[in-house]
This record gives structure tokens, C-alpha cells and sequence, in this order.
């Protein structure tokens, strides 16, 4: 505790002494102070007795039993309405959701479904240019040749296959974004 420059500080020591409201070592330098100074000494009975007057003029303070069961009833029904508020929320966000999802997937379905068809008409027909272009059979002739004689309609499918996964793969995010 710091030494106070005037008399009047270790009065304001001294009510916080009574009072409790001192550190352990505020409290220990007062106490020094105290055993040494006749005046705080003189004035330590006129606080006691100010101390002891103020608490009997001053109504008591005190809360009636019901108080603690008032209160935390009220805690209770502010938890209660607001996991019921969340709950209710959460509810309809689940089911604007739900609705959202069913919008989504009809109208997916509605574009990628002919996308798909239509990916792979292309692709037939691509093959079937190539084929009549000569290009697929000049291919095909020449896995066969390396890969034996009976292998001409498994290349002939995994290169029409193959044509028509290109084209998923190009057609694919064009879609997504056309169902978005």
C-alpha cells in the first residue's frame, strides 16, 4: 500500500480495513499504521459506531423464498422458448431444403437425361462417320492384327466407348450448369 501524503487517505484506509476490503497487504501496512497513530486509534471507535448505526437504520435486505424458485423458473422458460424458437427454425430450413432438393432433381433429370441420349447419338454418329471415313476401320484392323482376329467387336465397342465418354466428359459440366 502506498504511503498516503495526507491524514484524511488512512481514513479512507480505515473504512476499507472495516470493511474487508483490503489486500493482505494493504490490510498488514494499516494495521502498522494503526498500532502507531493515536489519531486513527481515536477515530476507529467513530467508525464502528457510524458503521454499526448505518446498518441498523438501513431496512434489511433480503429476498423472500419463492424468489430463487421465480427466477429460475424464468431461466427455464427463456431456455425452453429458445430451444423451441431454434427447433423451429431448424425445421423449416429442413423443409425449404427438401423442397429445394425436389425442384432440383426433377429439372436435373429433365435436362441431363436427354443430354445424355443425345450425347451419345453423337457419338454414335461419330463413330459411324469415322467408320465410313475409313478411320475406325483402319484402327480397329490394326488392334485386331496385334491383339487376334476375334477382338474387331470388343475394339469396335470400347472405342465407340471411348467417343462417348469424351463426350459425357464435355457435355457433363455444361449441364450442371444449365440444371443450376
Amino acid at each position: 500500500m502506498k504511503q498516503p501524503n495526507d491524514h484524511s487517505q488512512w481514513d479512507h484506509a480505515l473504512q476499507d480495513w472495516l470493511d474487508g476490503e483490503l489486500n493482505d497487504a494493504d490490510s498488514a501496512a494499516f494495521e502498522a499504521h494503526l498500532a502507531a497513530c493515536g489519531l486513527c486509534q481515536r477515530s476507529l471507535p467513530e467508525f464502528e459506531q457510524l458503521d454499526e448505526a448505518l446498518v441498523e437504520s438501513a431496512p434489511p435486505l433480503g429476498l423472500d423464498a419463492s424468489f430463487d424458485q421465480a427466477l429460475m423458473a424464468r431461466i427455464d422458460a427463456i431456455d425452453e422458448s429458445k430451444r423451441l424458437e431454434t427447433r423451429r427454425r431448424l425445421e423449416q430450413e429442413w423443409q425449404e431444403q427438401m423442397q429445394s432438393l425436389r425442384r432440383n432433381w426433377r429439372r436435373t433429370l429433365a435436362v441431363i437425361i436427354p443430354g445424355i441420349i443425345g450425347g451419345i447419338m453423337l457419338a454414335m454418329a461419330l463413330v459411324s462417320w469415322l467408320d465410313s471415313s475409313g478411320i475406325t476401320s483402319n484402327l480397329v484392323a490394326r488392334g485386331a492384327a496385334e491383339l487376334g482376329g476375334g477382338s474387331v467387336d470388343y475394339l469396335r465397342l470400347g472405342f465407340t466407348a471411348a467417343i462417348g465418354g469424351l463426350f459425357g466428359m464435355l457435355v457433363a459440366p455444361w449441364l450442371a450448369r444449365l440444371a443450376d
